[in-house]
């Protein structure tokens, strides 16, 4: 785990250390580069004695300070050539910083304050003072005649005179119920005092001013809803950050400039809003604090939604004789201690549904007791258990972890099964199981993914669940591990069961009262791949040596970059894309390295903000894509912006209302007629509106022309016509289907509705969608429409067309909704 990070003044480089410790003994610092976010060669440094707590840089950006948990002070040089140490300190270091004359003051939980200089002999104790209550963070004053400390133990910051270390005054917070202000920092010109911890003001974890050099009242200028883990002054204002996790700006007035939220949702005090449901296949709980925004889960459908609960879920029962237990160190049951680890905090419980055992949920540890007070099993967890709860059969423990995700542990056991992670935009989804099988929403696959650590002088790699889609997604396994209890007899029924027969089911639709049918359809097999470790299936990894974000107002950029792929499969090709357009005129120079290819390569840039996206391939699956963004001048006032221009728009439009009677449409005609008419005013738009387009091509297949012939003889003309300054469009509007993960269009011809060989098959317009060199865009108005979206991930390339973004795709319902 990383607790510290800092960058260097100069904006080159930026440490990061903590608990890095493989060999259990000895701990490290790493140097990144900032602005390619690559760890070059020799920029790590082993041989701390404890975990990383404090880092600091000082103002010339030539030394870095680093506090440790135990075992106190060490200083090095931004070569991480050794400059001192002070190893005499009784606790932990969270606090150091650097003057601007070169001073570095640093802080201890043991309770002085240590003022060091550098001279001939490297690191020199100048002063230490014992001050009141716990220093936590350390701040100079610009003019480096004051010292702010923060304090751990109390509402307070303490201002000390630099001479003589001496407190002048006291800033004190109050808040609500005590709480701590143990960050520290001073506004640029030194006037305003800011502070900030675990102060509450209205329930809120808030950021004060304290104005005549911190001897004014507290003014909240902005506030969190967890503690707040940094404070940076600068000569504009302030960045805030707390431990949500998110991060917010501040001018120098102390207005709010920029926020920044979490992407989680916040388990804390999840209470009674946290339920489940008798097989555990049902989840309610909320996204926000105290039980807010409640969203619902259903595994077996895939299906996430928010709003009002529906009956038969319940929340966790109150174990009988267990008392003390929420937030406490000091849970009892019947008046016993329960065992924890020391500094260990409970933090929620539950009862199995026969009163026989019961789960508790730590800052550390799930762990299933017997009614006496015995431990059943524990299991440790990635983060605090907020929420725990345990389904009506009594098989799953359910706990919602502090991380945002919520984890399925076998009751008999403690065996993790499965686990859920809901973004906080309510929309996006994965559930994943121990080997990586997984289920998501559209736009989900980014959510997760495989960290995988190379040596431990060199940076860890990334891949995202998606580079692994063809082995990997497989909702069917997802959705059998709570019904088996067992990921693996999960893959064996799945196995066993992929020759079986689905029912696709059409019914009424729109204002249409027929009669509901069943047409009995045979899906393709699903091939479950043989499960391998993911170490042995990696895509290639694009390291940019360049900077990730340049302003230029040149035609074209220069980038860097290495690539590497694994010895078994090379790299096939790499493909750049500028704002979406696939770019073909490029010009590249390879040379190699030890660790891989280094590619020199010039874009053509239009006159614009652009992104540049390059993505490499091999044999196994495409790399994470790595973006650059180009930031240009600003234009001239008066100076109308730069608005790209396509030379032909392509559209394709295909509707269907006559089918058989019990199918048969209404609008799907009607609105193909619309959406062309609107398409046309587009492209030749009425006086003084911008025009995107030279001119356009339509072919329009409606009713009877829109056979299965006709709209596979339309995808080919789109891409035989759409070059790389046209734009590409479809429009499909009338029945859709969604078999064993694959998209189906119902065209024409209603004697053949139950026969899906007379349909057309979904990956036929993810290659055309893919095939496309220009912009592309679609729209599919149809039941299960979502599964064309996913299906674009698994037709020949992972990936393709969400995350080289050459495709806009519209879909009018999930994979799953009719």
């Amino acid at each position: 785990a990383l607790y510290a990070a800092a960058m260097s003044p100069d904006g080159r480089q930026v440490v990061t250390g903590g608990n890095s410790a493989f060999d259990a003994k000895s701990h490290s610092i790493y140097l990144f580069d900032r602005g390619s976010g690559t760890l070059p060669p020799k920029s790590t440094l082993s041989g701390m004695e404890a975990p990383v707590t404090q880092l600091a840089w000082s103002g010339d950006s030539q030394l870095i300070a680093v506090g440790l948990r135990q075992e106190g002070l060490r200083v090095f040089k931004r070569n991480l050539g050794f400059v001192g140490a002070d190893p005499e300190y009784n606790d932990a270091i969270y606090g150091a910083a650097f003057s601007r004359d070169g001073r570095l003051a640093v802080v201890s939980l043991d309770g002085s304050l240590r003022v060091y200089g550098f001279g001939a002999k490297g690191l020199e104790r100048l002063a230490r003072k014992q001050v009141p209550g716990k220093p936590y963070g350390v701040a100079w004053s610009p003019d480096g005649s004051q010292l702010a400390i923060g304090l751990q133990d109390a509402p307070r910051a303490l201002v000390l005179s630099a001479s003589t270390l001496d407190v002048i005054h006291t800033a004190d917070g109050g808040g609500d119920g005590g709480g701590n202000l143990g960050r520290v920092a001073w506004s640029g010109d030194g006037q305003t005092l800011y502070a900030a911890g675990s102060v509450l003001r209205e329930g809120r974890f808030a950021v004060l001013a304290f104005a005549d050099g911190g001897r004014a009242s507290a003014r909240v200028i902005g506030s969190f809803g967890n503690t707040v883990t940094a404070l940076s002054g600068h000569a504009n204002g302030l960045l805030a950050s707390s431990a949500e996790p998110s991060w917010a700006a501040f001018n120098s007035a102390g207005d709010s400039r920029l926020a920044v939220g979490p992407q989680n949702g916040d388990f804390r005090d999840a209470g009674s809003s946290f339920k489940v449901s008798q097989d555990g296949q049902v989840l309610a709980f909320p996204m926000q604090i105290g039980g807010k925004s409640t969203s619902v889960f259903d595994l077996s459908k895939g299906e996430l939604r928010g709003g009002s609960v529906a009956g038969n879920l319940t929340a966790a029962k109150q174990p009988a004789g267990l008392d003390a237990w929420k937030n406490s160190t000091a849970p009892t049951l019947n008046g016993r201690p329960l065992a924890l680890r020391p500094g260990e905090v409970s933090r929620s419980a539950a009862a199995t549904p026969d009163a026989l055992q019961f789960a508790l949920g730590t800052e550390w540890f799930v762990r299933l007791f017997s009614n006496d007070g015995g431990l059943v099993w524990e299991r440790r967890t990635t983060a605090t258990v907020w929420g725990v709860n345990v389904s009506g059969d009594g098989r799953w423990v359910i706990a919602a972890l502090g991380d945002g995700s919520v984890r399925w542990l076998r009751s008999s056991d403690g065996q993790e099964e499965l686990a859920l992670f809901v973004h906080i935009d309510g929309e996006r989804w994965i559930a994943w199981t121990p080997s990586g099988y997984y289920d998501t929403s559209i736009g989900g696959e980014n959510l997760v993914g495989w960290h995988v650590n190379r040596a431990v002088n060199q940076s860890a790699d990334f891949f995202s669940v998606g580079r692994f889609r063809e082995r990997f997604y497989l909702p069917a396994i997802v959705q059998k591990v709570l019904v088996t209890g067992d990921e693996q007899e999960a893959v064996r029924i799945v196995r066993a069961d992929i020759t079986l027969q689905e029912k696709a089911v059409i019914g009424p639709v729109g204002n249409k009262t027929g009669r509901e049918v069943i047409a009995t359809l045979t899906p393709p097999k699903v091939a479950i791949p043989v499960h391998q470790q993911v170490s042995e299936v990696l895509p290639p990894v694009i390291e940019l040596q360049s900077d990730r974000s340049v302003e230029t107002g040149d035609t074209q950029i220069s980038l860097r970059y290495l690539i590497r792929s694994p010895a078994d499969a090379p790299v096939k090709e790499v493909k750049y894309r500028v704002n979406g357009k696939l770019e073909r005129n490029i010009k590249a120079r390879t040379t190699r390295s030890v660790d891989g290819q280094v590619i020199d390569v010039v874009v053509p840039l239009p006159p614009r903000d652009s992104e540049i996206l390059l993505i490499a391939e091999n044999r196994y699956a495409k790399s994470e894509p790595v973006m650059v963004s180009v930031k240009r001048p600003t234009a001239p006032l008066g100076k109308l912006p730069y608005i790209e221009r396509y030379e032909t728009l392509y559209v394709l439009v295909v509707a269907v209302n006559k089918y058989a009677d019990n199918f048969a449409l209404d609008l799907p005609v009607k609105d193909a007629r619309d959406f062309v008419h609107q398409m046309k005013l587009i492209v030749d738009p009425p006086e003084g509106k911008q025009r995107f387009y030279d001119r356009s091509e339509v072919r329009e297949l409606l009713d009877e022309n829109a056979t299965q012939a006709n709209v596979l003889e339309g995808l080919k003309w789109l891409r035989e016509k759409v070059r790389e300054k046209d734009a590409g469009l479809v429009f499909i509007a009338g029945h859709g289907k969604s078999i064993a993960n694959s998209y189906y269009f119902v065209p024409y011809r209603a004697e053949n509705i139950g026969k899906k060989e007379s349909w057309v098959v979904g990956s036929e317009i993810v290659k055309t969608l893919q095939e496309l060199p220009g912009r592309a865009m679609f729209f599919l108005d149809t039941c299960n429409a979502g599964a064309l979206a996913n299906q674009a991930k698994v037709a020949g390339t992972v990936n393709q067309v969400e995350e080289e973004r050459g495709v806009i795709v519209f879909a009018s319902a999930t994979a799953k909704e009719e």
